[in-house]
């Protein structure tokens, strides 16, 4: 279920569940919260199938000065990737790389995740090796720029696939891997916040667990 993590006098943070869109198909957190008499005038925005921490300004006077807050904040992902770590690897517990190819600022398929080649953008996608093993890869993700479906895109161009991506991922893959572990969804999760609000640091933080995907 929808999660209210904090409420202050400026935002409300949620922990929005896979599955659930922002306003556009039921269901929705923006049912949630009219359900629950809350404002509408999100901050930030997550795929459906993307889970983790979102942001609403309680007042409409609020909402662009939390935007603008937010672009220069950071803002961090975990996701869990096909197969073992393919980028260089270095003399060190974890790595960490740039992922730089430019992308379209819409949705794409499978075959071609960069989109027109006209249309593309550049961007960034910051990525940081937590663990590996012969069949995945948890990586810490911070978010450079804000393209549609940046680090889908850019984990499938990078021959490693979020699991659970039903867009950037093998259909046939993504139901073994489904029906071996009970669990179905994309495994992308908006983990940590971080961000200058009128002269105060927020550092607003949910956790996303994945031992149960390197237990031996």
């Amino acid at each position: 279920m929808i999660q209210i993590l904090e409420e202050n006098e400026f935002f409300i943070v949620l922990n929005k569940p896979a599955g659930y869109s922002v306003h556009n198909q039921n269901p929705s957190v923006a049912d949630f919260l009219k359900k629950s008499n809350k404002p509408l005038h999100f901050v930030n925005r997550l795929d459906q199938e993307t889970s983790g921490l979102l942001l609403v300004a309680l007042k409409p006077e609020l909402h662009t000065e939390l935007v603008e807050s937010m672009q220069s904040g950071k803002k961090f992902y975990r996701a869990l990737l096909r197969g073992e770590w393919k980028q260089p690897t270095q003399q060190t517990e974890t790595e960490q790389t740039e992922w730089t190819w430019p992308l379209t600022d819409k949705a794409e398929g499978r075959q071609n995740p960069q989109g027109a080649a006209s249309e593309r953008k550049a961007c960034a996608t910051r990525v940081q090796r937590v663990r590996s093993s012969r069949y995945f890869t948890e990586i810490e993700v911070e978010l450079l720029t804000g393209r549609q479906h940046q680090i889908r895109k850019h984990a499938a161009l990078a021959k490693q696939p979020i699991v659970g991506d039903s867009r950037y991922n093998d259909k046939k893959y993504n139901d073994n891997i489904s029906s071996r572990y009970g669990e179905s969804r994309m495994h992308l999760h908006a983990e940590k916040l971080e961000f200058v609000f009128r002269t105060k640091n927020y550092k607003l933080s949910s956790p996303y667990n994945l031992d149960r995907y390197f237990h031996t």
